[in-house]
Order: C-alpha cells, then sequence, then structure tokens
C-alpha cells in the first residue's frame, strides 16, 4: 500500500513539475506554446468541392484526416488560375515570377479528380481482370491473357494457358482507373 501512495505522489509531482517547467521556458518573444489553426494567415482555401476539372499532377497533403487534403500542382495561365481558384501563387523554383501559376486552393474529400491527359493504359484501350490496390488514386494492373502485347507496354511476359497459340500478360502498373471493361457486362 505504501508503495502504491509513493508511486503516486511521484506522478502527481512529475507532472506538477513538468507544468512548471512548460510556463517557465514560454515568454512573450518566444510562442512556442502557441498552436496556429489553418485560419490563422493561411492562404489556401480549404473547399469541399474541387476548384479543378482535371489535374495531373496531384499532390495529398501530408495531414492524416479521413477525407484527405489534395492540391493541384498544375501550372496555369494567370487568367485561368484566378477564374477557378481563390488564391494562385508561383511555382517553387521559378526565377521569374508571374507566369504560369499554381492553384493554392486545397480540396478536402475522398475523390481528387481525373486526369487531364487522355489515358495510356499499358496494356491497351481496355482491361476486363484490372487488379488494383484501393489507395485514392488507386495503382493497378491488368491481367488479361491477350495474344500480344501493346506498343506501350514495357513488361510483357508469356503466360502458360490451355490455348495452342501463345499467350502474354502485359506486367506494367497504371496509376489511375484502369480504364473500359474489353466485354460488355449485362
Amino acid at each position: 500500500m505504501k508503495m502504491k501512495n509513493t508511486m503516486a505522489a511521484a506522478s502527481i509531482l512529475f507532472f506538477f513539475l513538468a507544468g512548471l517547467a512548460a510556463a517557465h521556458g514560454s515568454t512573450a518573444e518566444d510562442d512556442t506554446t502557441t498552436i496556429r489553426l489553418p485560419s490563422d494567415g493561411a492562404v489556401a482555401a480549404r473547399r469541399r468541392t474541387r476548384p479543378w476539372k482535371c489535374c495531373d499532377n496531384i499532390v495529398r497533403l501530408p495531414q492524416k484526416i479521413d477525407p484527405p487534403f489534395w492540391q493541384c500542382d498544375d501550372e496555369l495561365e494567370p487568367g485561368q488560375c484566378f477564374r477557378q481558384c481563390e488564391a494562385c501563387r508561383d511555382p517553387p523554383g521559378r526565377p521569374f515570377p508571374g507566369r504560369p501559376l499554381i492553384c493554392d486552393d486545397v480540396f478536402w474529400g475522398d475523390d481528387p479528380g481525373t486526369s487531364c491527359a487522355p489515358a495510356e493504359w499499358p496494356w491497351g484501350p481496355c482491361c476486363d481482370f484490372a487488379i488494383c490496390t484501393k489507395s485514392i488514386p488507386p495503382i493497378c494492373h491488368c491481367s488479361d491473357e491477350v495474344e500480344s502485347c501493346a506498343a506501350s507496354c514495357r513488361q510483357c511476359e508469356m503466360v502458360d494457358s490451355w490455348s495452342w497459340r501463345p499467350l502474354f500478360v502485359c506486367r506494367d502498373s497504371f496509376t489511375g482507373d484502369p480504364g473500359p471493361s474489353c466485354t460488355p457486362h449485362n
């Protein structure tokens, strides 16, 4: 019983001294204990609707929240940037500011949208057996067995099959939607 009381007193003393040290270390010039919320001087606007129609350079911001924050780092002409965004900024590393600009708005949601560039899947224009991760955007590969791989496939492998002709599978991965299905599903 005496051991429990000693440990409890030591714990209380520890927390008391820690609080005293934290209060003593903070001065008017040193704002180490100040918590800044996103609204305190933040330039970027956080939105529940995407300010961009499409984005080729999507960035997931490091905050660990669900749904996550997204930002599009595509370079836009100033007129286009100011039309669709609340805040625009110069891209990092530009010696001469002004053109082009990056939208500084932040989208808060599950789906950051589609890519602006037409999708060129390494396995061709369609896929029936796509295997994708559950990440956003997904990372997919197509397990369709075809007579020949598409020209854009870098890792084309012959597979064992019951067919009399050789069949191949493209082992390349693609970040994004796996594309349409080759056979219509009714």
